[in-house]
C-alpha cells in the first residue's frame, strides 16, 4: 500500500487514504484478503469469478513465509472441484 500506484488503484475502486494509512483499515482488508480457512477462500474466488473475474490470482498466507503452501492449494483446489 506504500506504493502510489497501489493506492491509486485502491483509490479508484472506492477506498480513501484512511483506509489505506497504517497497515489499511477493517474494511480495506477484509476487501483483500479472505479469513476464515478453505471454504471462505473457496467462497471469496467463486463470489470474484460471478462478478465476471476470468482469473483469481490467490496467495495463500502460512506462518512459514518460506513454506510453499501446496498442501492448502490443493485443498482449495478440490474445494473449487478443480
Amino acid at each position: 500500500m506504500k506504493l502510489e500506484s497501489y493506492g491509486r488503484n485502491l483509490r479508484r475502486l472506492g477506498f480513501e487514504d484512511e483506509d489505506l494509512a497504517g497497515g489499511g483499515s477493517d474494511r480495506l482488508v477484509d476487501a483483500m484478503v479472505a479469513c476464515g480457512g478453505i471454504d471462505a477462500a473457496a467462497e471469496r474466488v467463486v463470489e470474484h469469478l460471478e462478478a465476471g473475474a476470468d482469473h483469481v490470482a490467490i496467495r495463500v498466507l502460512t506462518e512459514d513465509p518460506k513454506r510453499l503452501p501446496f498442501p492448502e492449494l490443493d485443498e482449495l483446489a478440490a474445494a473449487l472441484g478443480l
